[in-house]
């Protein structure tokens, strides 16, 4: 062990930051490392290392202190906590038994018929013309659409939701168009405080009610702690599957051959679920703060010393998957870190992979011949925090309407 710090050159948001290049070679030459970016970090890159981390809450703290600082990601957003995922055990702990249960498997199977009548009315939309936007007009609008009506608001609020989470989610700090989505955002917290307001004094059974009825050690929740839980639900629950099968789709465009396995072994979207996860990890990192001094790969760390873990790094660490640059539909003992694990394992990860399936059940069955235009796709500048695409443009035989317009 030395006192030395192993200083490398890594900023996770510069623009076409190379993730999977950089961390293989962070795992060969200096796995642990500091980076004296945005204030100072360290960088982690092996499987192991970042396991131990995200399950050690009580050493690697999720929270913030009283000025703002800390938190899941570097550089912060905002000086805001978002509760729970901003806070550790076991004062998260009610919130979490809460989420637990309005987003368990149960639930999410009573959601499926909802779910795959967004898809069916969403390409319904665009089939007879034989193309589309496929972030646009499908990955976008769908988990908007389930998100919202999750939240008890009215379906019109969908499209201008999901465009503020697209802004803040796909720019680094600082630019332009992160300020729009920030901006943007503060028109999406008048609306979930409008229904706050409203299922204070109405009944309902959305989550937004469920989290106005809960109280903790007696009291019920605020209007700005409720608010604050229903934006984390709007941030995770829309950008990064409208990630994943954008990304998925793009992929599989390039790849008939796996496309049409997927076609013809429709019982292969399980496990090829994980395996397009694992690759294309919407999230691709959070961070922690250090509550006391410890020790990660022989490397001493102090408290209040920020640690970055980046789920995408584990993904590709070759110690634990075979081939990892390669994508294996079939893969066996699939440990990907997409979800995160420890307390604050995603919790929407069984509602993710049910829109991801709703939206490739539809498209395989119903446009099974598109081809992406690929000198056309628009990737995020910044993946330091989320990768994704802001557009992708497709072609494919044009289909007929198969929805309740189409029956009227």
């Amino acid at each position: 062990m030395s006192d030395e710090r192993p200083v490398i050159d890594f900023d996770h948001h510069a623009p076409d930051f190379p993730a999977n290049e950089t961390y293989r070679r962070l795992r060969q030459e200096c796995p642990v490392g500091w980076s004296e970016s945005y204030g100072g970090f360290w960088v982690l890159s092996r499987y192991q290392d970042i396991a131990n981390v995200a399950r050690k809450d009580a050493i690697f703290s999720s929270g913030r202190d009283g000025e703002g600082r800390g938190g899941i990601v570097i550089p912060a957003w905002t000086t805001d906590t978002s509760i729970p995922i901003e806070m550790d055990p076991p004062e998260h702990m009610d919130y979490r038994r809460l989420m637990n249960q309005l987003f368990s498997p149960t639930a999410v199977e009573r959601l499926k018929p909802t779910i795959d009548a967004f898809v069916t009315r969403t390409i319904d939309a665009f089939i007879e013309r034989g193309r589309c936007d496929l972030i646009e007009e499908l990955t976008g609008p769908v988990p908007a659409l389930v998100t919202v009506h999750l939240l008890g608001l009215p379906e019109h609020h969908a499209k201008r939701f999901q465009a503020a989470v697209h802004d803040v989610f796909s720019s680094a700090v600082g630019t332009e168009r992160a300020a729009r989505g920030v901006k943007e955002m503060e028109w999406v917290s008048e609306r979930l405080l409008e229904r706050i307001h409203h299922v204070r004094q109405h009944t309902a059974g959305d989550v937004l009610s469920a989290f106005c009825r809960l109280e903790i050690d007696g009291e019920p929740l605020s209007d700005e702690v409720v608010l604050s839980v229903a934006k984390l639900i709007v941030g995770g629950g829309m950008d990064t599957t409208t990630s994943l099968t954008g990304q998925t789709l793009v992929y599989l465009s390039g790849h008939p051959d796996m496309r049409r396995r997927l076609i013809d072994e429709p019982e292969l979207l399980g496990p090829a679920t994980d395996e397009f996860l694992r690759v294309f990890a919407p999230s691709q990192s959070m961070a922690r703060t250090v509550m006391e001094p410890t020790e990660v790969g022989e490397c001493p760390m102090s408290r209040g010393e920020r640690v970055l873990i980046p789920w995408v790094a584990a993904n590709f660490d070759e110690s634990v998957f075979d081939r990892p640059d390669e994508v294996i539909l079939d893969r066996e003992k699939n440990r990907h870190l997409s979800f995160g694990l420890g307390f604050h394992r995603c919790v929407g990860a069984h509602l993710a992979k049910a829109m991801f399936q709703a939206m490739m059940r539809q498209v395989m069955t119903r446009m099974p011949d598109y081809r992406v235009l690929a000198d056309e796709v628009v990737r995020y500048g910044d993946h330091g925090n989320q990768t994704g695409l802001d557009s992708a443009p497709a072609v494919f035989t044009p289909g007929t309407r198969v929805g309740a317009v189409a029956a009227a």
